[in-house]
C-alpha cells in the first residue's frame, strides 16, 4: 500500500514539472541591470552662440521587460544619468559713446558649462528580430520623463574694451549656480545586440523640455533656449 501510494505521488510529481517549468518560462516578465557613458550636448534655439562643446558623463539603473506577442515588447525601468554641455558665445564690437570722454568699443566674450543629474524614466515599445538561437537585434522607440536632481553651471565672462589710442583693457568675472534640476522629457530610440542574457544598447535621447534661457549680466534675455541631446552606449544583464 505505500509503495503504491508513493508510486502515486511520484507520478503526479513527475507529470506536474513540465506544466511548471512551463508555467515558468512563459513569464512575460524580465528584470535587469544596466550601465554606460552618455555623450551629451544641448541644442540652442538661440542666434549669439558661438560653439558648443558636448560633455561626457555615465548612465546606470534598473530594467523590466513586458513581452508581448509576435517579438514585441515593451521596456521601461529606472536609471541615474548624467547630462551636460560646454558653449562660447561671442558678443559682437560695440561703439561707446560716453557723455564725458573719448568714444571706445567693446566686446563680450561668455563660456558657460551646464551639468544635470536626473532620475530617468524610459518607456519604450520594441522589437526583437532574432538572427540566431541566442542572438537577437533588438529595436525600440518610445519617450523618458526625467525627474532633475541637482543642475551646476560655471559661467566666465571677459569684457574687453578698446580705445581710440589702441590701449585695450579686459575685465574676468566668474560665477557659479548650483540648484535643484528642473524636469526633463523627450523621445528616445535606439538598437540593440543581444546575446542570451547579455546585451550592448546604443540609444540617443531628443530633448522637448527647454532647460533655460540665458541672460547677460545686466539681466537681459540673450535668447538662448537649450534642449537635452544625449547619445547613449550601455551593458545590460538580464536575470
Amino acid at each position: 500500500m505505500k509503495f503504491r501510494t508513493l508510486l502515486t505521488i511520484s507520478g503526479i510529481c513527475l507529470c506536474s514539472t513540465p506544466i511548471i517549468n512551463a508555467q515558468e518560462a512563459q513569464s512575460p516578465w524580465t528584470f535587469g541591470v544596466k550601465a554606460g557613458v552618455n555623450l551629451s550636448t544641448f541644442k540652442s534655439d538661440g542666434t549669439t552662440l558661438s560653439s558648443m562643446d558636448g560633455t561626457t558623463g555615465f548612465n546606470g539603473g534598473v530594467t523590466v521587460e513586458y513581452a508581448l506577442r509576435n517579438n514585441f515588447f515593451l521596456h521601461s525601468g529606472l536609471e541615474f544619468t548624467t547630462k551636460g554641455a560646454d558653449y562660447y558665445t561671442a558678443g559682437p564690437l560695440n561703439s561707446i559713446l560716453p557723455e564725458n570722454g573719448d568714444p571706445y568699443w567693446t566686446y563680450r566674450s561668455i563660456s558657460d558649462s551646464r551639468r544635470f543629474k536626473y532620475l530617468q524614466l524610459p518607456l519604450t515599445l520594441g522589437y526583437r528580430l532574432p538572427v540566431s538561437k541566442d542572438v537577437n537585434i533588438a529595436f525600440n522607440a518610445g519617450a523618458y520623463l526625467a525627474i532633475g536632481l541637482s543642475g551646476k553651471g560655471t559661467q566666465q565672462t571677459w569684457v574687453t574694451n578698446i580705445y581710440a589710442d589702441g590701449e585695450t583693457n579686459t575685465t574676468y568675472e566668474e560665477g557659479k549656480t548650483s540648484k535643484k534640476g528642473d524636469a526633463d522629457y523627450g523621445l528616445i530610440g535606439g538598437i540593440g545586440l543581444e546575446y542570451k542574457k547579455f546585451s550592448l544598447n546604443a540609444n540617443y535621447e531628443y530633448g522637448l523640455s527647454s532647460l533655460a534661457t540665458a541672460r547677460n549680466s545686466e539681466g537681459i534675455n540673450m535668447g538662448e533656449t537649450w534642449r537635452n541631446r544625449n547619445l547613449t552606449f550601455s551593458v545590460g544583464y538580464k536575470f
